[in-house]
């Protein structure tokens, strides 16, 4: 079972592209062994992607939505042209896209007796990564606010879905086929003088355009490196018995870490929240000195550090 979870609802792929190496025996009769009906999918990719090819992809992808939010912000200000001028610069960016994103050539055959059924199709890829080792959080935050607003009016909010431990640390994808079509009915809507209806195409674009996917291994990993820097803030502000919860929190958390990490690093991680619980006990009898909790918070700096190191 994948650890992979996709955080919010993607839109139906492409069925040529669902159907990817999959043979299916559909038996209609219990009676014989051999299937009277079979089909098989081929995928062969027809181009594809150097590494750096596929930074400047990602980096352009990351540019549509910054477009995409800046023509929101002069949508808000009655910008009219700054507006527009954002939207051609998102949609220049589309079209690079759009000519240099992987296809595939997709074969699919379908037997029943002396029957043959045989078609081939050419595909694009509609999902793009946004960012590769680098985070662009002018970017980020806007769809995962945007995200979190449509949640709210439909009443269905998603877990975590304003948690920064959970999208910091998430990989981005954008549908480069719905910001072309979100972008162009954004400028349409524009030029007409509609100023409400080229904002809801272009949340249309960072609400449902743009999925964030995670790793379920990773969550507890990344609460307790927030809930260490959290401690580390409250140490350094004489909150003690705020940075005890925290502490707990954090060593709770990489507790559950432990038993999804592997035998290989459950032993490091063991040791450390066992340190942070010994932290936390000596912070409870109480020496609040200066020194003391300039030496707690560059101890459990060190302990930051030991956790990022864990993520993949």
């Amino acid at each position: 079972m994948s650890d992979t979870v996709t955080l919010f609802k993607m839109k139906p792929l492409c069925s040529a592209v669902l159907a990817a190496a999959l043979f299916v025996s559909l038996p209609v009769s219990a009676a014989t062994d051999k299937p009277r009906i079979i089909a098989e999918t081929e995928i062969q990719p027809v181009a594809t992607l150097s590494a750096q090819e596929s930074q400047a992809m990602s980096l352009a992808a990351g540019r549509v939505l910054l477009h995409s939010d800046n023509a929101r912000i002069a949508i808000v200000e009655e910008d009219k042209e700054t507006a527009l001028k954002e939207i051609k610069q998102g949609l220049i960016l589309v079209k690079l896209i759009e000519n240099t994103i992987p296809k595939y050539k997709v074969t699919t055959t379908i037997k029943a007796g002396d029957m043959t059924y045989r078609a081939e199709d050419e595909v694009n890829k509609h999902f793009v990564s946004v960012f590769n080792e680098q985070y662009i959080e002018d970017i980020v935050a806007p769809v995962v606010q945007a995200k979190s607003e449509a949640d709210e009016k439909k009443s269905n909010s998603s877990p975590g879905i304003e948690d920064y431990a959970i999208w910091r640390q998430s990989s981005m994808k954008l549908n480069i086929a719905l910001a072309a079509d979100a972008l162009a009915l954004a400028r349409k809507e524009l030029e007409k003088g509609h100023f409400d209806n080229a904002d809801v195409a272009l949340t249309l674009l960072q609400t449902e355009g743009v999925v964030f996917e995670y790793s379920v291994k990773e969550l507890p990993l990344t609460s307790a490196a927030d809930d260490l820097k959290l401690a580390q803030l409250e140490v350094s502000e004489g909150k003690t018995e705020q940075a005890q919860a925290t502490l707990k929190r954090a060593s709770d958390n990489l507790k559950k870490y432990e038993s999804l990490s592997g035998e290989s690093r459950a032993k490091e991680v063991r040791k450390l929240h066992n340190q942070i619980d010994k932290l936390a006990q000596l912070l409870a009898k109480g020496d609040h000195s200066e020194s003391a909790l300039k030496k707690a918070g560059k101890e459990i700096g060190s302990f930051w550090d030991r956790v990022v190191k864990w993520f993949k």
